[in-house]
């Protein structure tokens, strides 16, 4: 189990590192060359790489902290601090995404009264067009990991890649149509930002709906529930499953549920049900899992 738990923060540390460095490198060409170049469209992808590059620090912290054994304060581990990670991640993308959309707004809003737009440079758009591709291996390579590890940060941490991939095609599609289509097209500059922002809003909003439910306790989905009561009444000796209570706890889940057996069973036997019944579902969500099950006896049964 300790080398499991090291393996999987050693992969998550590789990946968050990489990603570290190519967006410490890309908000500093977006943002530069945003900036000499005019361009509130790299501008914009380049607040959206630099909020990036904070949440990075913030999974490599969460998942480190939610790798913690277990002790007398935090009985069923330290995942949570996981999801929290999760949830920061998301409010900033949402903080970040609010200001880009103020800013494209209101640049739009400046040029219909009549305020000059400066059209940008060809710099900014190469550096768009490099952005997409080294932000979607980023995402391909981050997805897969997290999915492999399980981490719910590394995963929110794929799709804000996922989503700067996006942000700078609009970004370039933005630019090449202010450098290419002449002055009175420059607006898609700011219009590209506002796409930018919205890019953002729909995948932060629900990741950030996601994580607070699962940090207020909330339960699975239904399917997975009828899942866990449909395994449940495949194993020998288990009645009813019922009462079922489920919630998830970083990267693993914690399932608590009553099931009958027949009263002629001894202490033994219905402790055996048990263990099987738990052995059961460990093999299908993750010897990870926190398994709690009461046992009653059926009068019926007999």
């Amino acid at each position: 189990m300790a080398e499991s738990k090291s393996s999987r923060i050693n992969q998550v540390n590789r990946i968050t590192h990489w990603s570290i460095f190519w967006n410490i490198i890309l908000s500093i060409f977006k943002l530069t060359v945003g900036f000499i170049g005019k361009s509130n469209a790299l501008l914009a992808d380049g607040v959206h790489s630099f909020s990036d590059l904070i949440s990075d620090f913030i999974v490599l912290g969460g998942v480190r902290m939610a790798e913690r054994p277990q002790d007398q304060t935090h009985h069923y581990g330290h995942g949570k601090f996981e999801t929290l990670s999760a949830l920061i991640l998301a409010l900033f993308l949402l903080l970040a995404a609010l200001a880009i959309l103020y800013e494209g707004a209101f640049s739009i809003y400046s040029f219909y009264k009549g305020h000059y737009l400066s059209s940008p440079s060809m710099s900014a758009l190469f550096i768009a067009l490099i952005a997409i591709v080294i932000k979607e291996i980023l995402f391909r390579y981050t997805i897969r990991i997290g999915k492999q590890q399980n981490s719910p940060a590394l995963v929110a941490n794929a799709w804000h890649h996922r989503t700067d991939a996006y942000s700078s095609v609009a970004a370039s599609i933005g630019i090449a149509g202010a450098l290419f289509l002449g002055p009175k097209w420059r607006i898609l500059d700011p219009v590209a930002a506002i796409l930018v922002s919205l890019l953002i809003l729909r995948f932060a909003i629900p990741s950030f709906k996601d994580s607070l439910n699962e940090l207020l306790e909330a339960s699975l989905d239904s399917k997975t529930n009828q899942q866990i009561l449909d395994i449940a009444g495949k194993v020998a000796g288990v009645l009813n499953p019922h009462n079922l209570h489920t919630r998830k706890i970083g990267n693993s889940i914690a399932i608590e549920m009553h099931i009958n057996v027949r009263p002629s069973l001894t202490i033994v036997e219905a402790h055996d049900i048990s263990t099987a019944l738990e052995k059961t579902l460990k093999e299908n969500f993750g010897e990870n899992a926190f398994i709690s099950i009461h046992v009653e006896p059926d009068e019926a049964a007999e």
